[in-house]
């Protein structure tokens, strides 16, 4: 098959805090041929970066706990409260890894010097309907270095730091009970990659 795809149209129809375009396009079909005209609107998120930040000594994680709008479809409790690797939004003119190092500043506390850390890949977290593609990182910390809480106040963060351990966090995760797919993503790499190894 030959991979096509016509964008027709792309239009701005919301222009916020985030962006929403309606685009109009066709793409191939693996029978042959295109398909009919489509319409779909798309959340324009750009693109971020997760940093996983663990600690080998005392055998944790370190994810951050905050209030997150998405879950208010949900949840109006503490379930909005989400637990979930430090991350944020890549600004004009940085690199992915300049934007790690940043949030680890902003959302943890504690500044860590650009090779410390690891790149593990990139992902589409939601390709039916966002285009946000997140970078995700790990880097190692000291725990004992962290504040309670952390956050930019200037961007409304109110984050807890929430230190968990290994094997606890291999069991929440078998357990299936993160329900935030950076968090998912980024634990199970960790334990097939960094933990025993």
């Amino acid at each position: 098959m030959n991979y096509n795809v016509q964008l027709i149209s792309a239009e701005r129809v919301y222009d916020g805090f985030f962006h929403l375009d309606q685009l109009h396009y066709c793409h191939s079909l693996y029978e042959g041929g295109m398909s009919k005209p489509i319409t779909r609107e798309l959340f324009q998120r750009g693109e971020a970066v997760v940093v996983l930040l663990y600690d080998l000594a005392t055998q944790e994680l370190v994810l951050v706990e905050q209030f997150r709008a998405g879950a208010l479809a949900h949840f109006q409790d503490q379930q909005a409260w989400l637990l979930e690797p430090v991350a944020g939004m890549i600004d004009e003119g940085e690199t992915p890894l300049d934007a790690a190092v940043r949030e680890v500043l902003e959302e943890a506390g504690v500044t860590l010097a650009p090779d410390c850390f690891e790149f593990v890949g990139q992902f589409f977290p939601s390709p039916g309907g966002s285009s946000e593609i997140l970078h995700l990182f790990v880097a190692p910390v000291n725990t004992q270095d962290l504040p309670a809480f952390a956050g930019n106040s200037h961007e409304v963060e109110d984050i807890k730091l929430i230190r968990l351990n290994f094997t606890k966090a291999k069991q929440a995760v078998a357990e299936g009970r993160f329900n935030v797919a950076s968090t998912w993503i980024a634990i199970q790499w960790f334990m097939s990659q960094k933990w025993g190894h």
